[in-house]
């Protein structure tokens, strides 16, 4: 009994051994293409797959980077204008304006009375001004201008930006 099963795992290493060994010191893709009556074996069968998608991934991912470095380029130009904003604080109005050269990019009521019915309605808003349906006591409204020389502003309360939290990204190439 003892002899049989000595035989029984010697040859299963044997055959692990040979599975082991089945293309030698060639690839798998040299292997396939010695013989043409493997190609259709289990192994080449899947390596041809394997190197379908592998060449598919690799040309996404090149379109992919395009895309992203396509992006980061208008980014860059983008941050290389200059833009200036300045966030003006008007009290008691019904309308909130920029100054000439200036275009609006934000209006938001920041102080409001409970006696005249709490918040305001904003009827209208384009590039030169926000307008509510009744006086607020406070607008705040953000205008921002293009190119190295803004014009003045008036009744700014903060025209530098804030500092970015986080570094800006790397381009990828």
């Amino acid at each position: 009994m003892r002899m049989s099963s000595l035989f029984a795992a010697l040859a299963v290493a044997l055959l692990a051994g040979a599975c082991a060994n089945r293309t030698g010191d060639m690839t798998i893709a040299e292997w396939c293409a010695a013989d043409s009556g493997r190609a259709n074996t289990d192994i080449c069968k899947q390596h041809a797959d394997t190197e379908e998608v592998r060449s598919s991934l690799g040309s996404r991912i090149a379109e992919v980077f395009g895309v992203a470095n396509r992006a980061q380029a208008t980014a860059d130009q983008a941050m290389a204008r200059n833009v200036v904003c300045v966030t003006r604080t008007l009290n008691r109005t019904r309308t909130g304006t920029c100054d000439p050269g200036y275009t609006l990019a934000g209006c938001t009521q920041t102080r409001y009375g409970t006696r005249a019915g709490g918040m305001a309605i904003m009827r209208s808003i384009n590039d030169t001004e926000c307008r509510f349906n009744a006086q607020v006591l406070e607008v705040q409204v953000r205008c921002c201008a293009m190119g190295p020389n803004p014009p003045p502003a008036t009744m700014v309360r903060d025209t530098a930006p804030p500092a970015p939290q986080t570094p800006r990204p790397t381009p990828t190439s």
